[in-house]
């Protein structure tokens, strides 16, 4: 059976062919909440049946229906193959008028998980991931954006700037769910992709757990500490986020041998199970929150003894910087620093306070061409998803947009 999903988008087109490039391809206009059949998955394009049309719309704006594994045991698909651009966590459920009650994740399944064809299967009998390359993966359901809507009230000091921004850059990670086991870091997890370091090096998804493990030791427990995981974390430095390590049953993983017991469908299947739970979905949201201050208005970031903000106030600006931070965060404001190097001879003058739309845009192309110079990932692919969410109206292009 094809697989379904729903436009997240406040405004998703269908178009007749897969390309945004061109106007006059548009068929309609999908609402939120439009129910979609989807015919064919071609990476950054589906396929859809959507109100009695068929085209295609882009896959960055669709949230997918969750799969059951089929009764005779056949293969059935899960998801596309991964790639370094993912799905955008799109839209909002509407606003509720107070925050709903934080809702308990269901307990991990007594058993252990298995493979169905290419399907990764938990012990209760429900597919979770999709078999790819070294492990699985799980591109996840709920955005930070659907989340934040059903809980609003929980976040009284953060601005809908700040959150806009984030869940524009979480379309190039994932969603609060999301699960990836088969690159070379081992096993990366929820909206920001956090991983447990690649080699034998430190990485940032021990801290996440970390927090959730001073924020709630019961949930902690139910999903991780039972099973014997624990985290070690590194010594701090100065405008960096915490790293660490996980330990199992008391031996710290640092090895790419140790590390790749992780790989395992079973904690796969944890870390995944945990992502349906409220309380680690706020500590996710809270830990990527944490992220845009370590260089937004950071002292030890000045560029010409201006803040980065100073230069870029866009949410759009301030989304490619946060994106660049998540994939690099050594080169920013590095990056950042050339560009405007460069704008400023063009200009004849460093008066950034003076600056409209036009020269914050030209600062961001130049920003971009030196950043797809630099060793990022797919640095264009991540830029485009970013000026989709933009497109679709998920944030805004206009200096001074970003709110702190």
């Amino acid at each position: 059976m094809p697989q379904t999903g729903t436009v997240t988008a406040s405004e998703l087109r269908l178009r007749s062919t897969p390309t945004s490039s061109v106007s006059n391809n548009i068929i309609a206009a999908l609402p939120r909440g439009t129910r979609l059949q989807i015919l064919e998955d071609q990476g950054d394009w589906l396929k859809v049946t959507a109100n009695g049309r068929t085209g295609f719309v882009s896959e960055a704006f669709v949230s997918k229906d969750v799969e059951t594994p089929p009764a005779n045991g056949q293969d059935s698909s899960a998801g596309t193959q991964p790639a370094t651009a993912q799905p955008s966590s799109g839209g909002q459920q509407p606003a509720a008028s107070a925050s709903q009650p934080l809702k308990a994740g269901p307990a991990p399944a007594p058993g252990s998980c298995k493979f169905v064809g290419n399907n990764a299967v938990t012990p209760d009998g429900r597919v979770f991931g999709k078999k790819f390359k070294l492990g699985i993966f799980n591109f996840g359901q709920t955005s930070i954006g659907q989340f934040v809507a059903a809980h609003r009230d929980l976040f009284p000091n953060v601005s809908p700037s700040r959150l806009r921004v984030m869940e524009a850059v979480s379309s190039n990670e994932g969603k609060l769910e999301a699960i990836n086991t088969w690159d070379s870091a081992f096993l990366t997890f929820g909206c920001f992709q956090w991983t447990v370091g690649s080699g034998g090096g430190d990485g940032e998804l021990p801290a996440m757990i970390d927090r959730l493990k001073q924020k709630s030791p019961q949930v902690f427990q139910k999903y991780f500490g039972q099973f014997g995981l624990d985290v070690q974390l590194s010594p701090g430095r100065p405008n960096t986020l915490r790293r660490g390590f996980f330990t199992l049953k008391g031996t710290p993983l640092k090895t790419p041998q140790q590390k790749e017991q992780l790989r395992a469908l079973d904690w796969a299947y944890r870390f995944w199970l945990s992502g349906h739970d409220d309380t680690v979905r706020l500590a996710e949201i809270e830990h990527a929150m944490d992220r845009v201050d370590l260089f937004f208005r950071c002292p030890e970031c000045l560029i010409n003894t201006r803040f980065v903000g100073d230069y870029v106030s866009s949410e759009y600006g301030v989304a490619l910087l946060l994106d660049q931070h998540v994939n690099r965060p050594g080169h920013v404001p590095g990056t950042l620093a050339r560009a405007v190097s460069t704008l400023v001879g063009q200009l004849g003058s460093d008066a950034p306070q003076t600056w409209q739309d036009a020269q914050e845009q030209k600062l961001l192309t130049l920003y971009l061409q030196k950043r797809a110079e630099t060793n990022m990932t797919d640095s264009d692919a991540r830029a485009r998803k970013i000026l989709d969410a933009v497109r679709a109206g998920l944030a805004s292009d206009k200096r001074g947009s970003y709110q702190v």
